[in-house]
Order: structure tokens, then C-alpha cells, then sequence
């Protein structure tokens, strides 16, 4: 059986359709070199191997190979979480930013008019007599469209 070297075992997955990107093509190349590790081992340094030496020997590759695996998707896993978490940064700043903007744009489109109308109840209630309007307001009070209403007596906007 003729060894492939990890290159070529790499352009193969690729063939397969697992491209490097994928976490399973970084777990099969770390297995397939583990198990041409272990092959030259056996055939070339190991003759004469008791059957415990065999079953060492293969746990000890197995071992290896899972090792190898499980750091590398670790290392995948990370880089990635990472790039989440400065993606959703981002984002956040993105959202934060642009509420900032509209808050100031509305801000100033409807600022103006909310300090005129305040200016505008300020000089009605200094041009008028707070506790004549509202005793006005008790003795006509009535039900009407589900609140309660009254009648007003002529009330000052502006005197001259």
C-alpha cells in the first residue's frame, strides 16, 4: 500500500467536497497523518510487536489523533466565537450610532415646538386665575365620550 503524503490527501478531501475551511477536514488530515505515522512505525521501527505492544501501540496513536482533533476544532471553536462576539460589537456600535443620530435629528425637528407650546400654557396660566377656572370647571362638570368634561369661562391668551 503506497502512502499519500497530507498534501495530496488534502486535495483529495477537497475533490470530496470538504474544503479546508469545514472543521471535518482538519479532523480527517489530523487522523489520516496519525495513521501514516503509525504505519511507517510498524513497518519500519516495530517488527517483532507482542500484541499488548500492538494494542499500546494503538491506543497511543488513537489517543494522539483524538488529541490533535479536539485541539483543532477547539482553535476553530474560538476563532470563531471570537468573530461573533466582534461582529455583534460592531453591530451594537451600529445600532447605538444611528439611534444617537435620529434621536438628535428628531430632537432638533421637534424641539422648537415643544418648548413654543410650554411657553404658550406658562403665559395662559400666568393671564388667568388657576382656582376661578377650576371652580368653574366643578360646577359644570358632565359625562361625555367616556371622560368627564366641563365649561370653561372665557380664558385669557393674551391681554392688551
Amino acid at each position: 500500500m503506497a502512502a499519500v503524503k497530507p498534501e495530496g490527501f488534502a486535495a483529495r478531501l477537497t475533490a470530496a467536497g470538504i474544503p479546508p475551511d469545514k472543521p471535518l477536514h482538519g479532523v480527517l488530515l489530523t487522523v489520516h497523518e496519525a495513521a501514516e505515522t503509525a504505519l511507517a512505525t510498524v513497518t519500519d521501527k516495530a517488527r517483532g510487536l507482542t500484541p499488548q505492544g500492538e494494542a499500546e501501540l494503538i491506543a497511543r496513536v488513537s489517543r494522539e489523533a483524538a488529541d490533535a482533533a479536539e485541539s483543532r476544532v477547539d482553535r476553530m471553536v474560538r476563532g470563531f466565537s471570537l468573530r461573533t462576539a466582534l461582529l455583534a460589537a460592531f453591530g451594537g456600535l451600529v445600532l447605538l450610532g444611528a439611534g444617537y443620530a435620529v434621536g438628535r435629528w428628531d430632537g432638533v425637528r421637534v424641539g422648537a415646538q415643544g418648548i413654543e407650546g410650554s411657553v404658550f400654557m406658562a403665559q395662559i396660566a400666568s393671564l388667568n386665575d388657576a382656582r376661578a377656572l377650576a371652580q368653574r370647571c366643578r360646577e359644570t362638570q358632565r359625562q361625555a365620550q367616556g371622560g368627564t368634561a366641563c365649561d370653561l369661562p372665557p380664558v385669557w391668551v393674551n391681554r392688551r
